[in-house]
């Protein structure tokens, strides 16, 4: 579990600074979008993701039509991650997910580094530049 130091926490917050500057009414639809089927700690971990990408761009959740039929509680919980988030990252520096439950492997997936597992989402993070792709199945 990642925590953001107090004292870097606290100089963010005076500067008016986030992990990533996006609209939270917008960021609480996408975690809904993408996961309101995973629970708590799966929204948690797809508010993580988002707050590391810093953009709500390629995010399929945010205009996912079912988003609107989600109960009061789905809501509340996707509020609760994104604010647990700006000081909690259980993905480990992940920008991307997949549900490979439901989706399999992306194929972008293979220039990518896994980062961590939870629920039905595989999350990714940017692969360093000297560590090589994995050779092909």
């Amino acid at each position: 579990m990642k925590k953001i130091p107090f004292l870097t926490l606290l100089l963010m917050t005076l500067a008016g600074a986030t992990r990533a500057d996006i609209c939270e009414t917008d960021a609480i639809r996408a975690i809904v979008g993408e996961a309101a089927n995973q629970g708590p700690e799966g929204m948690l971990a797809v508010a993580g993701a988002i707050r590391n990408r810093g953009t709500l761009h390629g995010v399929y959740g945010l205009h996912n039509p079912c988003v609107d039929q989600q109960p009061a509680w789905v809501w509340q919980n996707a509020r609760t991650a994104w604010s647990a988030s700006l000081t909690n990252d259980i993905t480990h520096g992940a920008t991307a997910w997949e549900n490979t439950q439901a989706f399999g492997t992306p194929y972008w997936a293979k220039s990518m580094q896994p980062t961590a597992k939870i629920g039905d989402q595989q999350f990714y993070s940017q692969r360093p530049a000297n560590e090589p792709e994995p050779l092909p199945d």
